[in-house]
């Protein structure tokens, strides 16, 4: 089957509730009675159930509803693709109206009367609900629902009036019925070829004025990006790690530690960066600088060893009693336990089994109780809306998917739910269809994982494997939550020479071999029994295994001044000068890390 393009509109007037006359709100979908399966008397069932994204029926109005799209907009340049709505605008929702006997599904039978296209269901009709005027304005088919998406995506002004669908147009049909008039077989609705001006920059000659305002199609938006966030977006970027991520770090050559990047810079062109080494409550320890990528390594690149005090390996790092601890009282005569490197590998365990979420969108279109944001600490890793994220898979697939939504729902007392939307690809090889280089295309991929894969192609061209990567579509606007999420997505070129060791990895880029970096890394929580918790912010998420002065840089979304090392002057900054300040409570504390005592000798194993 050819691959199918996703079309993203940016802009919805969808609503999942509005407000009546009375003042009260009322869910945008069929009513409670309406839900409701129970059967009656003689076994019928008349009930409405909500669709899935992925399921058959949403997917194929999507298709149909991308195809018109492009029909409409795309010219003949894109006639010979298949295109697909990534999703429903937000704030509308399909839902399929059943209606069916009981004991004749059970028993397979069909409707013997015109042989109704339902099969066992007297019906089958979908619906689309979400338009602003509420539940009775609902869309009856894709063809239905494409004058409106047209203006979705299309009207600069964002003035209903412009919109030529049935709800919105004063001279589209009424809606006001619960049910349309049941028919036998499905009709099917012509599209309504209203007259409306191609995207920018074709030029049409001058036409009558419409009975409706006139307008020009816009531009569609795009989410607005920190600096914080293009920075950790561009591709061959200068750092491979970020600020408030949990590392392993080689301790001058006597063991690998555990320990929280505070702050990057760049010197001499080359990234150095300020950590704050983990520990029990009692012994901090002085922060290091590394100036070395090289002796960094992610969390999940290792599995953490087993405490050197065996009493305190199965507690959380809050159920120790860390002062009892220090004091020598649970040894049981072991040889030399390091109440440093036990402290260390606990709170590992909490900070892995962790998150909190930073920069949230305020003007998202969001359902009751939904937060948009546009980044999050998930476990040892800081991630960013617009970059992929590796997928728990059965078997060996390399999966990602790119985040384009992230969406915390609470419910009472404090549940947190997180869903990850976005599209997901599998990497794949496959022998090579081009002959050159110059006829190689480009994705349509973020700019890392583009550069990431022209790389890997060119290592696999310059040894002559006569083999193609690339990343396969696989589900467009997926939903998966935090249990899906192994962690972030590397660079083959910047993590893998870490990983695998400078002369391996060398020798294998000259046989024309590039693994991809996350197969040599474990997954976010594996053999990690500590619960899954929201914590308020980073700051809280450390806790007490860092210095009470402790602060993690916001780097270029922060003042100047918090980015500044303590072995280099403070520069003198214009106070005159105004930075933009985020909600700090709901993102992460700022400024440098405190010096504390000194290290204990122990070597952790990998």
């Amino acid at each position: 089957m050819a691959p199918y393009y996703p079309i993203t509109i940016c802009r919805s007037d969808g609503q999942l509730a509005i407000a009546t006359k009375g003042g009260l709100k009322e869910l945008n979908q069929p009513t409670p009675q309406q839900q409701s399966d129970v059967q009656d008397a003689n076994g019928n069932v008349d009930c409405y159930k909500r669709l899935d994204p992925d399921e058959p029926k949403a997917v194929d109005w999507r298709r149909k509803l991308g195809a018109m799209l492009m029909h409409f907009l795309g010219g003949k340049e894109h006639a010979d693709r298949n295109y697909i709505l990534k999703e429903f605008p937000d704030g509308y929702e399909l839902w399929e109206h059943l209606k069916y006997n009981v004991e004749k599904v059970s028993d397979g039978k069909r409707q013997e009367k015109g042989k109704h296209a339902a099969g066992v269901f007297e019906r089958q009709d979908a619906y689309l609900y979400g338009h602003p005027q509420g539940r009775k304005k609902r869309f009856r088919s894709p063809a239905d629902f494409f004058h409106h998406l047209l203006w979705l995506a299309t009207d600069q002004e964002g003035n209903p009036m412009n919109c030529s669908c049935k709800i919105c147009s004063p001279d589209g049909d009424d809606d006001t019925q619960e049910e349309p008039p049941k028919v036998e077989t499905p009709v099917k609705k012509e599209i309504k070829q209203t007259p409306i001006p191609l995207p920018i920059p074709v030029t049409l000659p001058p036409k009558p004025a419409p009975s409706k305002p006139a307008f020009q199609p816009p531009a569609l938006p795009t989410a607005t990006k920190s600096l914080e966030q293009r920075l950790d977006a561009e591709p061959n970027g200068k750092y491979l790690y970020r600020p408030g991520e949990l590392v392993w770090f080689d301790n001058s050559g006597a063991n690998w530690r555990l320990g929280v990047i505070a702050k990057r810079q760049l010197q001499n062109d080359k990234p150095r960066y300020l950590l704050q080494p983990l520990s029990n409550p009692f012994q901090h320890q002085p922060f290091q600088i590394k100036d070395d990528e090289g002796a960094i390594r992610p969390w999940l690149a290792w599995s953490v060893p087993n405490t050197t005090v065996p009493a305190i390996q199965n507690y959380t790092f809050d159920q120790v009693p860390w002062e009892q601890v220090v004091r020598g009282d649970h040894d049981q005569g072991q040889l030399r336990p390091d109440y440093v490197v036990d402290g260390s590998i606990l709170a590992a365990k909490v900070i892995d089994s962790s998150y909190s979420l930073f920069d949230r969108i305020e003007n998202a279109l969001a359902g009751p109780g939904e937060v948009h944001y546009n980044g999050m600490f998930l476990g040892a890793e800081k991630i960013w809306v617009g970059e992929p994220v590796r997928l728990r898979v059965p078997g060996t697939d390399i999966v990602v998917l790119i985040i384009h939504k992230l969406i915390e729902r609470t419910t009472p007392p404090n549940n947190s739910i997180v869903t990850f939307i976005g599209d997901i690809y599998k990497f794949v090889e496959m022998p090579t269809p081009y002959k050159n280089r110059a006829d190689w295309p480009t994705p349509a991929l973020p700019p890392r994982m583009v550069a990431d894969l022209r790389y890997r192609n060119e290592v696999a061209d310059q040894a002559n494997k006569g083999i193609w990567y690339e990343w396969r579509l696989l589900e467009p606007a997926a939903r998966r939550g935090l249990s899906d999420i192994k962690g972030r997505w590397y660079e083959t070129r910047s993590l893998l020479p870490i990983l695998r060791g400078v002369h391996k990895y060398n020798l294998e880029i000259a046989s024309g071999i590039t693994s991809d970096a996350g197969s040599w890394m474990n997954g976010r929580r594996d053999k990690n029994n500590n619960p899954e918790t929201r914590k308020k912010n980073r700051s809280h998420t450390l806790g007490t295994a860092v210095p009470d002065d402790f602060k993690v840089s916001r780097g270029l979304d922060g003042h100047p001044s918090d980015d500044v090392f303590p072995d280099i002057q403070q520069p003198h900054l214009n106070p005159a000068v105004s930075f933009v300040e985020s909600d700090l409570d709901q993102f992460m504390d700022l400024d440098q890390a405190a010096v504390g005592h000194d290290f204990y000798d122990t070597n952790l194993h990998h």
